[in-house]
């Protein structure tokens, strides 16, 4: 109840002055929310191929957020002062699991009340999470699923034989994996090594007695005889070969066709894999469903099979691997695991903790909990284990940002409210259940008050990745939408560069599918290869109208791609000179200092 009552806040806080949440033109919010957006209206015009064909593209970010907002988009109708609602239901949720996990842990009435009420408690009163939470950011939901899923691997070990329970986790280790590739790889991996130490002998025992009639002569052989294999094994090879050497082109039919990156060679590879399992399960499922067991079959039904059936789309795997691995790093040189750890503690103690001395004793309380892990049921260690994974993870990985705590600094908490539980049953024995029960409620008070409703400090905006000054975003399109209202195709070409900012603004406008083709000015060197680039963007372009941006701030720069007003400014001079379309309104942004002007095509 207080975490619906403090989201519904967040929410009329948030809509109270929603234009200042868009002051970062390159966030990713926009692209979040254009997406949501997107689907909606897709499903307000009755139009299901391009409600799939949208869903099919989510390739780098998953389609569930962008699902969930949809839903709310098309019961609010299209507006952006609800376009923090899907995060507000995650941050609700995350702390809903985090209290019913953390009493989970105890018998003592008093002890299950005292740590969920801590744990809850500190993911309340957290600045940044709460920041992220009435965002349009993915972290809210991540965190959510995340702790849906770790609840679920509690309750499903505690009964192997609940085909329900197991479902659930199947269930939501899905809607994980269909939000956001890596926060599904952490839980997951959290999963296997606690399976593995209850587990691990059984499962090796297994794998040799499967294995333990098989040669490498009979392995090959097998492979040679059968075309699937052999087909794959080509295949395969092919892939690793290409992706060594580098691009590569080659001749098809007299026209040269790139094979590299060899992302639909990879699928293909892989199809033919997935075929020849799916023969190899349909033939001997009789033996393999008894070993797999309720747990393995509910895994394997709802879970395995709809993501493994997912990289059969064109380039999702290939997306998959690239997202979740070291190439999407973003590293530099001067890469440090204790410049890791010095952002991560600024950030847990300073943005993700109201105060450095909750930190501290969050972080105490946490390891009093790890000291008394013997005491608690095994399945209920994954808590830690998914936290530890975790910390090592964003350390070990060299794109580096404090919003990283996001999805899964819960588990910490959850871990304080335990240690918290056992320090209550510690200090206080059982015979002394109303001094328990006072003690827990006295401190929950001191909690709640002191915590919750705190404001978060400039540093918490920081790590979450929010701006705290200037104007609105949303002033540099809004002059321009009664003139674009009717166009069906749209452009928009700017001195700040490339965001999906215009395209939904125009579309919740119009509350209609625009088709939408922004002016991307790439890798800048000059303003004369701007003017160029430009000048191609106003040739080919097939938008009926065409907003162009003059705004000059150094907010609005990008200065790792080059984009600052002096060089992107050609894209004014291009405009100028172009000869397809005409100029029809100009309209001055003094927030900005800027002007916005659109262009139609010519008849």
């Amino acid at each position: 109840m207080i975490a619906a009552t403090l989201a519904i806040m967040m929410l009329r806080d948030y809509q109270a002055a929603a234009d200042l949440l868009w002051r970062d033109i390159y966030h990713d919010r926009n692209g979040h929310y254009d997406f949501g957006l997107i689907l909606s209206l897709a499903l307000r015009e009755l139009n299901p191929i391009d409600f799939l064909a949208q869903v099919e593209r989510s390739r780098v970010w998953g389609p569930f957020h962008g699902l969930v907002l949809s839903i709310v988009q098309l019961a609010g109708g299209p507006d952006y002062r609800l376009a923090i609602v899907p995060s507000l239901i995650g941050w609700t949720v995350t702390v809903i699991f985090s209290a019913l996990i953390a009493r989970r842990f105890f018998d003592d009435p008093a002890q299950r009340a005292f740590a969920a009420i801590v744990a809850a408690t500190l993911v309340m009163a957290s600045p940044a999470f709460r920041l992220l939470g009435s965002d349009v950011m993915l972290e809210g939901l991540g965190a959510a699923l995340s702790a849906a899923g770790l609840w679920a691997w509690i309750v499903a070990r505690e009964d192997l034989q609940s085909t329900r329970r197991w479902r659930w986790l199947a269930i939501v280790l899905t809607l994980l994996f269909f939000h956001k590739g890596n926060y599904w790889g952490l839980l997951v991996a959290a999963l296997i090594a606690v399976w593995l130490l209850d587990d691990g002998r059984k499962l090796l025992l297994l794998i040799r007695g499967a294995f333990s009639h098989v040669t490498t002569s009979r392995a090959l052989a097998a492979l040679i005889r059968d075309p699937l294999l052999l087909a794959f094994a080509v295949v395969a090879l092919a892939v690793i070969l290409i992706t060594l050497r580098g691009p590569t082109v080659i001749a098809v039919f007299g026209k040269p066709v790139s094979v590299y990156p060899p992302g639909n060679l990879l699928t293909v590879a892989y199809a033919l894999l997935f075929v020849r399992l799916a023969i190899v399960w349909r033939r001997h499922r009789a033996v393999i469903d008894p070993v797999l067991g309720v747990p393995g079959r509910q895994i394997l039904f709802w879970h395995i099979a709809p993501v493994a059936i997912s990289f059969l789309l064109p380039k999702r795997l290939s997306t998959f691997l690239w997202f979740v691995g070291p190439s999407n790093s973003g590293a530099g040189p001067s890469y440090s695991l204790i410049d890791g750890i010095d952002l991560y503690w600024g950030s847990f103690s300073a943005g993700f903790s109201s105060a450095p001395w909750v930190a501290v004793l969050a972080l105490v309380l946490f390891a009093v909990a790890v000291l008394s892990l013997r005491r608690f049921p095994r399945q209920t260690w994954v808590v830690f284990v998914f936290a530890g994974i975790s910390l090592l993870s964003v350390l070990i990985h060299p794109q580096r940002q404090g919003r990283f705590l996001g999805s899964w600094i819960f588990a910490v908490w959850i871990g304080a409210g335990v240690g918290a539980g056992m320090l209550l049953g510690l200090l206080l024995p059982l015979r002394m259940q109303i001094l328990r029960w006072g003690a827990a409620t006295a401190v929950t008070a001191v909690l709640v008050v002191a915590l919750v409703r705190q404001p978060p400090s400039a540093k918490a905006f920081d790590y979450a990745i929010r701006m705290v000054t200037g104007p609105s975003n949303l002033d540099l399109v809004r002059p321009a939408l009664p003139d674009i209202r009717s166009a069906r195709t749209i452009g928009m070409a700017a001195t700040f560069g490339s965001s999906p900012l215009l395209h939904w603004m125009a579309q919740e406008d119009c509350k209609c599918r625009k088709e939408f083709a922004a002016f991307d000015p790439g890798a800048v060197t000059s303003r004369g290869g701007v003017r160029d680039a430009a000048l191609d963007y106003f040739a080919r372009s097939r938008a009926e109208r065409i907003v162009v941006v003059d705004a000059q701030s150094d907010k609005l720069a990008l200065n790792v791609l080059g984009w600052d007003y002096d060089k992107l400014a050609g894209i004014l001079d291009a405009a100028q000179v172009q000869q397809r379309y005409v100029r029809i309104a100009e309209y001055p942004v003094p927030s900005y200092g800027a002007r916005v002007s659109v262009w139609a095509l010519k008849p």
